[in-house]
């Protein structure tokens, strides 16, 4: 089973996210710490992470240079959501994928099936 966790300080965003995602046939794991992200990535072995831009000062950018920078971590894929177009910035530290908000279920749906047949054989 696919692994998917949410990093987003909102928790009634996060746990809409965490109940869609667990509708559609996936784990999913909510971290609402930044801070916690990369252990809680490893502890979960995500396969998926779906982070919100807007954590606070430039923690989205650091926290993506840091899985992308960690051996056991490179592998997840990473879908970076935002109320504003910051794609340029995500994909540039290392995003996967990007969602503007409000996006919708089939477009969430979407991206992550698209990640998933990326690397089939990295994902659970």
């Amino acid at each position: 089973m696919t692994t998917v966790m949410i990093v987003e300080d909102n928790q009634e965003m996060a746990q809409m996210l965490a109940t869609l995602l667990e509708f559609e046939g996936y784990r999913a794991v909510v971290c609402p710490s930044p801070e916690q992200a990369l252990e809680r990535m490893r502890e979960t072995q995500a396969d998926i992470v779906v982070m919100d831009f807007h954590l606070g000062e430039a923690v989205a950018l650091r926290l993506l240079q840091s899985i992308r920078s960690d051996q056991e971590l490179q592998r997840i894929k990473v879908i970076v959501v935002s109320g504003d177009d910051q794609e340029v910035s995500a994909r540039s530290a290392g995003a996967d994928a990007f969602l503007l908000k409000p996006f919708s279920v089939e477009e969430l749906m979407q991206r992550i099936q698209q990640l998933r047949q990326l690397n089939p054989e990295d994902l659970g």
